[in-house]
Order: C-alpha cells, then sequence, then structure tokens
C-alpha cells in the first residue's frame, strides 16, 4: 500500500489502477437509493443510556477533553454497530443515526455523547494538535477562522471533498457528523461515490485518468500541521488498497499545495481536475440528504466525497454540528500498534 505522507515524489511508484468492477452497491443512481437504505434508528433504550452516562461522567468533573470509551456505555447500541459498519463498508456508503438522543443536551454534555458514541464506530482521531483536537464545530465561525481551506467554517457551499486528516500517516476512514441545530434554510449533505464517480470519468476521458493516479502535493489546514512538519502532504486522488479503490481529493488543498512545492499545475493536470470537479456536480452522481436536530450521519471517507449545500442561518439559532474522525477498529490494522507499523512501515 502507498504511504499517505510527504516523499519524494520521483520515487513514487508506478500506480496500480482499478480494473475491477465497482462493487454493486454503487451501480444503483442516486435517485435509487431510499432512505430504508441509509437510516438507522437506534433502539429506544439508547438515549436513556447515554443521558445517563453523561450524568454519571459529569458527576465524577468529567469535561470533553478528561472521557474516555470506557466511560460511556451503552449495551442498546451494539446491536446496530455490525448494520451500520456494513452499510458503510458494503452498502450504500453513509448511514443517518436517529433517535440517539442527543438533542435533548445541553451543548458541552452532547458534546461528551456524541464523543462516546463515536467510539463505538471507530476510533476517533484528533482534528487539531490542541484546538479541535477531539471534535471540530461545523458552523460559521464569522471569519475567525482565516485559512481559506475551512470551507466548513462557513456558510458557502463546501463541494465534495475527502477529509485528509493531515496529522496522521493516514486519513479518517469514517466523517461522524452530529447535528445539533440544523440550518433555516440549506445545508444538505452531498455524498459522492468514489466507485461511481472513477467509472463516469473513465467513460469521459479514459486518456486523461491515470493523472489522477499520479501524486498530487495537497495543502494541511494550518491546524493540521506539525510545527517541523513538511508544508504539504503528497498522495494521489485515485489509489488502489489491496483491490478496494480509494479517493483523497480537496481542490481547495491541491491548488495551494501544488504551488507551494513549486510545481504548480500543468494545464493537463487542470484540465483533469476540471472535469473530476464537474462530475462532482453531476446530478446523476449525487445523493443529498437532509439531517434533523438530533441525527448523524457517518460517511466512508475512503471510498466516497461529501460536500455540503450553501445554507442560510437563523441568526438566534445558527446551524451548529459537531464532526469526529474515526479510523476503523473492526478492518484492516484498525488501531492495533504492530498491524500499524506493519503497514507504514513494511516490517
Amino acid at each position: 500500500m502507498l504511504l499517505e505522507r510527504n516523499i519524494d515524489t520521483a520515487a513514487w511508484p508506478e500506480p496500480k489502477m482499478f480494473t475491477g468492477e465497482a462493487p454493486g452497491r454503487w451501480s444503483q443512481p442516486p435517485a435509487a437509493i431510499n432512505e430504508a437504505q441509509y437510516l438507522v434508528e437506534v433502539a429506544p433504550d439508547v438515549a436513556g443510556q447515554l443521558k445517563d452516562a453523561v450524568a454519571g461522567v459529569r458527576r465524577h468533573g468529567l469535561e470533553l477533553d478528561d472521557v474516555e470509551q470506557e466511560d460511556i456505555r451503552l449495551p442498546a447500541l451494539i446491536d446496530s454497530v455490525a448494520s451500520v459498519w456494513t452499510r458503510l463498508d458494503d452498502g450504500p456508503g453513509f448511514v443517518i443515526l436517529r433517535g440517539l438522543g442527543i438533542d435533548a443536551l445541553n451543548e458541552s454534555d452532547a458534546e461528551i455523547a456524541t464523543w462516546g458514541v463515536g467510539n463505538y464506530f471507530g476510533r476517533p482521531v484528533r482534528q487539531g494538535l490542541r484546538k479541535d483536537r477531539r471534535m471540530f464545530t461545523v458552523t460559521n465561525h464569522h471569519g475567525t477562522y482565516k485559512d481559506p481551506t475551512r470551507i466548513g467554517a462557513t456558510t458557502a457551499l463546501s463541494r465534495p471533498h475527502t477529509d485528509n486528516g493531515c496529522l496522521e500517516p493516514r486519513p479518517p476512514d469514517y466523517v461522524f457528523l452530529a447535528c445539533y441545530r440544523q440550518a433555516k434554510t440549506g445545508g444538505d449533505s452531498t455524498i459522492i461515490s468514489a466507485y461511481a464517480l472513477h467509472e463516469a470519468y473513465k467513460a469521459r476521458r479514459p486518456d486523461l485518468l491515470p493523472l489522477l493516479y499520479q501524486p498530487f502535493h495537497f495543502l494541511p489546514p494550518k491546524l493540521h500541521t506539525w510545527p517541523d512538519g513538511p508544508a504539504t502532504i503528497v498522495k494521489p486522488i485515485f489509489q488502489v488498497a489491496g483491490d478496494v479503490l480509494h479517493v483523497h481529493y480537496a481542490r481547495v488543498m491541491v491548488e495551494p499545495g501544488m504551488k507551494l512545492a513549486g510545481t504548480p499545475l500543468t494545464p493537463l493536470q487542470t484540465e483533469a481536475l476540471d472535469l473530476l470537479d464537474e462530475l462532482l456536480e453531476d446530478p446523476a452522481l449525487v445523493t443529498q440528504v437532509r439531517m434533523d436536530t438530533g441525527d448523524v450521519l457517518i460517511s466512508n471517507n475512503r471510498s466516497s466525497l461529501h460536500g455540503r449545500l450553501a445554507y442560510e442561518d437563523d441568526p438566534d439559532d445558527p446551524r451548529n454540528l459537531k464532526r469526529l474522525w474515526l479510523w476503523q477498529r473492526h478492518r484492516g490494522p484498525g488501531v492495533d500498534p504492530l498491524a500499524l507499523d506493519r503497514l507504514e512501515f513494511g516490517q
């Protein structure tokens, strides 16, 4: 497997291109994906167990940064977890969880609840070295984030992309979004299958597709950069791991990253990315869903891209989502240090 860190691009191995058939789950057009395929209503006891667990955490004086996995125990959630993993890995690639009861909690308690629930589906990965370490608040930050890569801190359209988790040697497997308050209008989530995108691209311009398997420099967000780390992260847009197709993309990170590395996009690379962006707006490829307040949207960050429509807030009750990044525990190296070392260092 190719490593997703800054390496000498001249030594990049000849890429293996995806030549298999896209799994059947991705052969469905978005219009054929119905709520029954992605909506998971948790058992009625989950909300009560979650409320009691958070109350117990509070009695011990713990805050979000102090809580551990063992502090939030939700036995009523267990039966839903395998179904969610199946839908994420072998189904539509995203899930909406409903009935957790986080909308009945105040914001600080809901953050603890959100982190505790997230642990059942994967290991939370830090989103910043200090700020946003455990979760990121996806809301209009009114310009306090000066980093142009942080589209989630605005009300603007967020084009389909992957979250790249540049502090770690591999990006998150899942993106976990908990909706505390939905927007007044707009803000619907958009999801695109990497397989469907790949096959649509191959049908249009098979001659350009190999370019997307070559290394690109990604500019990491300022809060996702090690103080003495590389200025850019190098990885391809499409990548085959085993027999699985992965995608990594955010035009807002690629274009400035290539400039910073002293290798600005060539005209052919620009043409290739322009076509990719065009396909990312194709209604025939985009699934659009809307979360209700209290819902959680989990998407497969390896096999799909996600985005968000622009939105308008109620000034007295602005849109507020909390984002976790999760590594899988149930597939691949999980969080086992020996397996991770073997993956990263080839031992």
